[in-house]
């Protein structure tokens, strides 16, 4: 496999984006589609899906999930890859999800290659899932490499200070900016935040990097009012 070509900005929607300071439900859970059908809905529309830390921000620091209840759980626009614990990164992340079998591709930028315990992150809209053959391909740009991602899951970790990603040493639930890691042994997909009181507010810090892209969830937008 060869390394697609990069463009400039990885976008699909035509139009400038419709970005904003608050959120919006694009698509509540109990209308729940595939991360792939969540970017194809809000590129159509020219929106940007709410990224991990500004869902973190409306989850455990303010009261906004009021507004957007009905999305959870809901998808993220910060998309992520990486892989087992003490392993290379390589070329590329690869990843078959296990429910419907669909091969996901992350290309690696060079200067991250030989790093090991790190993950890539990049946010909407700076990638695409493009089809390349059998497999859908994260062509992105402005991908970050996040050093110190735990091996450990579930366990307490601090969020890192650009996208609120579990990263360093185990701490305790008892800091706010504590997050809650699931993880898998490698993956590439999205962030996925849950509202649900079922094991008490501590689960809205819970950073969910386990769960299948084929499942469907709700989710949520940036909007301007």
């Amino acid at each position: 496999m060869t390394l697609p070509a990069q463009r400039a900005k990885p976008e699909t929607g035509n139009r400038e984006r419709i970005r904003g300071p608050n959120l919006r439900v694009l698509v509540k859970r109990a209308d729940g589609v595939s991360y792939r059908k969540a970017l194809e809905l809000a590129d159509g529309k020219n929106l940007v899906l709410a990224p991990n830390k500004r869902m973190g921000k409306a989850l455990v620091e303010t009261d906004e999930w009021e507004g957007i209840f009905e999305a959870f759980a809901c998808l993220t626009g910060t998309m992520t890859g990486y892989k087992e614990p003490g392993k290379k990164l390589g070329k590329f992340i690869k990843y078959t999800d296990t429910g419907d079998g669909q091969k996901y591709v992350f290309p690696v930028p060079e200067q991250y290659r030989n790093e090991k315990n790190m993950i890539l992150v990049v946010e909407h809209p700076n990638f695409s899932l493009v089809q390349d053959g059998k497999n859908l391909v994260v062509e992105a740009s402005d991908v970050v490499g996040l050093a110190q991602f735990p091996g450990e899951s579930d366990c307490w970790y601090f969020g890192d200070g650009q996208f609120d990603i579990p990263i360093g040493k185990e701490v305790s639930s008892s800091y706010r900016k504590a997050r809650y890691l699931w993880r898998s042994d490698s993956r590439v997909g999205p962030v996925v935040r849950d509202g649900d009181d079922f094991h008490g507010r501590f689960s809205w810090h819970h950073i969910y990097l386990n769960s299948g892209i084929w499942r469907r969830f709700g989710a949520v937008v940036e909007y301007p009012d």
